[in-house]
């Protein structure tokens, strides 16, 4: 990774990669499994893998509460999570 500071200032996940490097470079151990948190919080960082598993499952479950609703013949809206917000039938 470059420095992490770029023309608009430090980018957002600089703080997790410097947290994960000083654990890197300060752990006694070879394999460095005691820096494995630090290095997971920076990736989810990056790429929002746990956060997008989250929403997905959240989803499923509002897709299932959905279809028994509609099977029981009563209201029920699925909530988007669309940047847009409000809710759709």
């Amino acid at each position: 990774m470059a420095s992490g500071i770029g023309y608009r200032g430090t980018n957002r996940c600089f703080p997790f990669w410097e947290d994960f490097q000083q654990c890197y470079f300060s752990s006694k151990q070879e394999s460095r499994s005691d820096c494995v948190a630090a290095r997971d919080d920076y990736l989810e960082c990056l790429h929002h893998f746990k956060e997008i598993a989250r929403v997905r499952t959240i989803q499923a479950v509002e897709r299932d509460n959905y279809a028994k609703a509609k099977a029981n013949g009563t209201d029920h809206k699925i909530i988007s999570l669309a940047s847009g917000g409000g809710t759709s039938s």
